[in-house]
């Protein structure tokens, strides 16, 4: 046997021990066993020690009348106490409603079976809902614990204890499957980050910790928890050495560039939240031609799988022209709030006319937030995907076209409109509804003699982003995704920039020559290449001008 395997066999026996061990301090450690039965008196009236969890005695045997003579310390106590309670019992246990004195100080709370109270019927009948239900697992469920405090001996005692419940307990081997309970151990969590540090994927350190285990419910978290760890842990490496390299990098840029700026905030822990950059050319370029704007978030190449967002728009020459770009650390409406109000604030709070985007429900409210007097126009190539795979009929898909596209008058779009909702039953069809409360936002009759540019779809953004993706891995760190996307920047916005020019563009289409270097450079195989030629022919050119 080879060094490595010895190694490796080593490993596995460690790890097996490891993981036998976290199974038998998942099940010691909630007072579930049989081995503490008369640690204490429960009968007595006696205050709970904060020492051990054995000191609450056999709370498997305890009735209602031993647990109003319980004392305990302090509110967690309490919490505690019925945790464990609802643990060997079969139920989960949350906090409900509690009182304050008039200094703000606790005096009650109430905890109750996690199946307490039923869903809200108003949440049944939504017609803007996306997904359907989850299972219904509320069943009003009177059991609860209610405690007080004693101001006189500085202790909580029992209110009211109710341990009847209206459905089936959890059996004792599920039970620490139950939300309230379920939790990765510390030895779970160094043995994931160990075997996902080297690369071994997700589904494979499951199955091998649950074979050890002896099953997926023997392991005492589910694949969602081990997933959401690792994202969690993924989101917390942005080290201060990461964020701080990527924001010393866009400060030094901001230096060389006086018209160039950046933004960035914090979240409450102190981790870098979300990045916005401009160049000084993109600045100019917006207030030349950012009436209207088009922005999409995709690609969330980088190791923390944080969303890149590029706002762009057109030029007068109908070219492509990026205004900045921005990384955000999800995306809600808080984060998209405060990428657009920083957007407004670098390009001298001057607000866009027309906003193109996708249907994004999240997209949609961020823009009525913060550009609340634009015209908010929606990607007419994914209303078309959704009414496609909506709509099954291919006359209404035709009569959607005509109304995205055609020119018609707004009387006519609703009268067009009403007759399909009788001819196709639209009426009963909620995307259909969620459509026509959009129309102001697609519809070709309330979008006349709006300043478009031509904008019928974010078809501009995903080709840049086709491009981006390119030279964007998801192994880079948040600096090497900055310094990697600012230098595709720079160098698309020096080697264009002499063709964006109107002077420049006017004697290239008055001249052959220039034509033929022209077709010359989409010959060349590297940038370099490209501009040293282009400087060549720029300075024969010139010198035949003069």
């Amino acid at each position: 046997m080879s060094l490595i395997e010895i190694d490796f066999h080593r490993w596995n026996l460690a790890m097996s021990a490891d993981v036998h061990s976290m199974i038998r301090d998942r099940n010691g450690e909630h007072g579930c066993n049989e081995d503490f039965d008369d640690a204490c008196d429960v009968g007595a009236a006696d205050i709970v020690s904060d020492e051990d969890a054995s000191d609450y005695g056999n709370v498997i045997r305890l009735s209602d009348q031993q647990i109003m003579t319980k004392v305990f310390r302090s509110e967690e106590r309490a919490d505690e106490f019925y945790c464990k309670f609802g643990r060997c019992h079969g139920f989960g246990v949350r906090k409900g409603d509690y009182g304050k004195d008039d200094h703000g100080n606790l005096i009650r709370r109430r905890f109750f079976c996690n199946r307490a109270g039923l869903r809200d019927e108003k949440y049944l009948h939504r017609l803007d809902r996306q997904r359907g239900h989850r299972p219904e697992t509320l069943t009003n469920c009177m059991a609860k614990l209610s405690i007080y405090l004693d101001r006189e001996n500085s202790v909580w005692k029992v209110r009211k204890v109710i341990l009847e419940h209206n459905h089936e307990l959890t059996p004792r081997v599920m039970v620490h499957m139950i939300p309230k309970f379920r939790q990765m151990s510390n030895a779970a969590k160094a043995h994931t980050d160990g075997m996902h540090g080297y690369g071994v994927p997700m589904s494979k350190i499951l199955g091998y910790m649950a074979g050890i285990a002896g099953g997926y419910s023997l392991l005492g978290f589910t694949k969602k928890d081990a997933y959401n760890y690792i994202d969690k842990m993924r989101c917390s490496k942005i080290t201060d050495g990461d964020s701080n390299a990527a924001i010393v990098y866009l400060e030094g840029k901001v230096a060389a560039d006086p018209m160039a700026m950046a933004r960035f905030n914090l979240t409450e822990d102190g981790m870098l939240a979300n990045m916005f950059w401009a160049d000084g050319i993109s600045r100019v370029d917006y207030q030349y031609f950012g009436d209207v704007i088009a922005f999409d978030s995709t690609y969330k190449k980088n190791k923390y799988n944080r969303p890149l967002v590029i706002f762009s728009g057109l030029n007068n020459h109908k070219q492509t022209t990026i205004f900045g770009f921005g990384l955000v650390l999800n995306e809600t409406i808080a984060s998209y709030t405060w990428m657009l109000e920083n957007l407004l604030e670098v390009m001298c709070n001057k607000p866009p006319s027309v906003v193109v985007t996708d249907g994004d429900d999240t997209m949609i409210a961020t823009v009525k937030k913060v550009f609340s007097e634009a015209t908010h126009r929606l990607c007419a190539w994914h209303l078309q995907k959704n009414v496609t795979s909506n709509g099954s009929e291919q006359m209404f898909r035709e009569i959607f076209s005509k109304w995205l596209y055609a020119d018609m008058e707004v009387d006519e779009f609703e009268f067009q409109w009403d007759q399909a909702v009788g001819e196709y039953g639209l009426h009963q069809k909620c995307w259909a509804t969620q459509m026509y409360e959009k129309r102001h936002m697609w519809a070709s009759a309330y979008l006349r003699g709006k300043f478009c540019v031509g904008y019928w779809t974010t078809s501009r953004c995903e080709g840049i982003n086709s491009h981006v993706k390119k030279f964007l891995i998801s192994r880079h760190s948040i600096v090497n995704h900055v310094q990697n996307i600012w230098s595709w920047w720079s160098v698309n916005t020096v080697t264009k920039s002499w063709l964006h020019s109107s002077l420049r563009c006017t004697v290239l289409q008055s001249s052959q020559h220039v034509w033929i270097l022209l077709r010359s450079v989409l010959q060349l195989s590297t940038l370099e290449q490209y501009l040293c030629k282009l400087r060549e022919r720029l300075m024969v050119y010139e010198a035949l001008i003069l």
